[in-house]
């Protein structure tokens, strides 16, 4: 029996739960591969994998690769890679806890947008929840008292929260009535590309990886890339933009707890106070607008 709309889209949102889980755990993992290899080395090897693996699949359903899904996963995947490499060069001139604050800026980004480009209204429920959530993501964020002033890196990072936006916003586009595999393996595709065309464009491709880099891409390319944004695209055919920006806000938290638990990082008061209110705009992004509506008629 098919699922409810409700039952649907909580089935949605708790996947985009786990994929924030895997992103967040990638924290630790990326920072031990990058002493052995470079961003633009390890971008093009993850995603490579992640597109070697999947190609027998995708060869059993190359008749679903119409123009269509080839013009959407261009566009997908365009986004996702210029947010990856943005963010790659401003972490070169900035902390990563500006980064992470300045990235995390998509989640008021993305209802904004939604109204420019998809032409659709958020919920207030969900304005609130992306509101709170930023708030949360500005104390965790802060948590070491690294914010600074503003530089060319954090140029770099706020061009990176518009493309993850982007990347988001043409998700929400295209991802219903599309099959989730093949949209995600086209992405795949264009971010592997641009990957080695950056790679070989600075002189870093490397395939003798070992060590923890190795290590590194097979567990990124099989988990965080493979099931993260699969995961991510079968999830935002059910469910909107803005709530999919609200929950990706966990991601720093999941980093900050795992490095806490894994790595003995300290997150301190502050840390846990981001924390709560990231939890607490999800669960405000999750009341039903028939819920506010019967709070304004008691009102």
């Amino acid at each position: 029996m098919a699922l409810s709309n409700s039952k649907t889209r909580l089935a949605a949102d708790l996947a985009l739960v786990g994929v924030g889980l895997f992103w967040g755990s990638s924290f630790a993992v990326i920072k031990d591969a990058l002493n052995e290899t470079t961003p633009a080395n390890l971008l093009f090897m993850r995603f490579f994998l992640a597109w070697l693996v999947l190609l027998p699949l995708a060869w059993v359903k190359r008749g679903q690769f119409g123009t269509p899904m080839l013009k959407s996963g261009l566009i997908c995947g365009s986004f996702l890679f210029l947010a990856f490499m943005t963010q790659a060069q401003g972490l070169a001139f900035t902390t990563a806890s500006k980064s992470g604050f300045i990235t995390g800026l998509n989640v008021v980004l993305v209802p904004l947008l939604t109204v420019l480009v998809l032409r659709k209204s958020p919920s207030p429920a969900a304005m609130l929840g992306a509101v709170v959530a930023f708030c949360g993501l500005f104390f965790l964020s802060n948590s070491g008292g690294e914010m600074g002033s503003f530089n060319v890196g954090d140029a770099l990072t706020l061009a990176c929260a518009f493309f993850c936006a982007g990347h988001i916003i043409s998700l929400g586009r295209f991802a219903p009535g599309r099959d989730s595999f093949c949209l995600a393996f086209m992405q795949f595709s264009v971010v592997a590309l641009g990957g080695l065309i950056w790679a070989m464009a600075t002189g870093e491709l490397n395939f003798n990886l070992s060590g923890p880099a190795l290590w590194a891409t097979i567990y990124l390319g099989l988990t965080c890339t493979i099931l993260g944004f699969w995961g991510q695209t079968w999830a935002q055919a059910y469910t909107s933009p803005t709530r999919t920006a609200i929950i990706f806000t966990l991601e720093p938290g999941f980093g900050a707890l795992f490095s806490y638990l894994w790595l003995g990082e300290e997150l301190g008061l502050t840390g846990v106070l981001g924390g709560l209110l990231i939890i607490t705009g999800i669960i405000l992004a999750e009341v039903k607008p028939k819920a506010w509506s019967v709070a304004k008629t008691k009102a």
